[in-house]
């Protein structure tokens, strides 16, 4: 849902900032339909694509409920995503732009009463999800929205990206790492959101495929057809190739897509990426109606495997509700006794403490599940990521009384193939407590208790 701007637009260009297109609202009342700048003779622009859509003009807003209700009610449509939905939180109607999500009268709010979400146990409602920044202002806004909105989590992203393709040059802590994986109580538990607001995203329709975030160090949008010419694009991407080395490439994909299936919230695809997709580095093609940006669905090896290693990771997802938990895991206790809901370990096997967490020459960290906490009948699970370019020796918990731990997959190596993710009944045998476990560089792996 685009209620940030129409398509009328904003001003032909730069030089000539007094024209403007004129389909329809502009002409019936601009300054109600559009947010202008004091003068009323300029439109104001958060979006970058246009003049704001004036969203806090209660009339204006008429427009933005009516036909979200007409959709529901009419066409059965029960989940939305909004475009640039910080606008939708202004609180100024002209020459200015401020956020406010307290404001009962801003469309955020507006849109929750009048069009219910959605009960955490199912039901009737609508789930509202909101990429939650703008331009410019205090419109970046990730775990700002009011309660009922789920978010595009801008942070998960930039959190996984950066720890795998950046450390060096940008600090990344385990504790930052683990709040992410762990839901991001930090942006949805202080105002009664859960885990499942958070919809957790590596990439998304705007930007590089997966596998051109670990294939290309820069966009590369000025090429020739089909893969280009496309303007924009983003010049901050987190992105590496890995050094031009393809397997790697591929684990890092593989790595990318593991930590977002084990992750508590909503993990978010985009179509391709399941079968390792690449757009040549154009991390903008919205204008290329060609065969490169067509789906294709004749695959070469490695993107069959990727495929199988996706089909994998989301069956495991899927089967296993302790990696998809309703409100915010409870953790461990001091001394790392019994198997409580969540427990963070060191790769020496100690519980971490604030001390490692906050670390920043630390970048690996594991951490064990509890389902039969958590209405999993398999009982543990097991997450050890290794985001050093060494290989690393964890040393594995307890998988509980009579259990030893089982291999679901390793991103590494071993994860080559059409078998990567192994299948109920079909895991590897490795061990009980205290085991040893080498996880290479730039590695994770998935074990479970049985």
């Amino acid at each position: 849902m685009v209620y940030n701007h129409t398509g009328e637009g904003g001003a032909w260009s730069q030089s000539d900032t007094t024209t403007y297109n004129l389909y329809g609202m502009r002409g019936l009342d601009n300054p109600t339909y559009y947010e202008l700048t004091s003068d009323n003779q300029s439109s104001w622009d958060n979006t970058g694509v246009g003049g704001n859509y004036n969203t806090h003009n209660p009339i204006a807003q008429n427009l933005i409920v009516d036909s979200l209700a007409y959709w529901r009610d009419t066409l059965g449509v029960d989940g939305y995503r909004f475009d640039l939905a910080s606008v939708l939180g202004n609180t100024c109607e002209n020459g200015c732009y401020n956020f406010d999500k307290m404001d009962s009268a801003n469309a955020l709010n507006r849109i929750v009463s009048e069009l219910p979400p959605r009960p955490a146990a199912g039901g009737s409602g609508v789930d509202l999800i909101a990429e939650p920044w703008a331009i410019g202002g205090n419109s970046y806004q990730v775990g700002g929205f009011p309660s009922g909105w789920s978010e595009w989590n801008g942070m998960y992203r930039d959190t996984v990206r950066q720890s795998q393709n950046m450390l060096g040059s940008v600090t990344v802590t385990t504790a930052s790492m683990a709040t992410r994986f762990a839901g991001s109580s930090d942006l949805y538990g202080d105002d009664g959101r859960k885990p499942w607001n958070s919809v957790n995203f590596i990439v998304a329709h705007d930007g590089f495929t997966l596998k051109d975030l670990y294939s290309c160090n820069g966009k590369n949008n000025n090429q020739a057809w089909p893969y280009g010419p496309s303007d924009g694009g983003e010049d901050n991407n987190n992105s590496w190739d890995q050094g031009g080395v393809a397997a790697d490439q591929r684990k890092a994909a593989r790595n990318g897509l593991a930590l977002m299936m084990l992750s508590g919230g909503v993990p978010m695809m985009t179509g391709g990426d399941e079968a390792f997709r690449s757009l040549n580095c154009n991390n903008n093609p919205y204008n290329l109606d060609s065969t490169a940006n067509w789906l294709n669905w004749s695959w070469n090896t490695d993107q069959s495997n990727f495929q199988a290693f996706a089909k994998g990771m989301i069956a495991f997802r899927k089967a296993h509700a302790s990696l998809r938990p309703a409100d915010f895991y409870s953790g461990s206790d001091n001394n790392g006794n019994g198997l409580q809901q969540l427990a963070w370990f060191t790769p020496a096997g100690a519980l971490a403490d604030s001390n490692y967490f906050n670390d920043a020459n630390n970048h690996a960290i594991a951490w064990r599940i509890d389902g039969s906490e958590l209405g999993d009948s398999s009982s543990a699970i097991y997450v050890a990521y290794n985001a050093w370019s060494g290989a690393v020796n964890f040393v594995l918990p307890s998988p509980g009384t009579g259990k030893i731990w089982y291999r679901v997959t390793d991103t590494c190596g071993w994860a080559e193939g059409p078998t990567q993710v192994r299948a109920p009944g079909s895991e590897d045998s490795i061990g009980g407590q205290n085991t040893n476990y080498s996880v290479c560089g730039r590695g994770a792996l998935v074990l479970i208790a049985k």
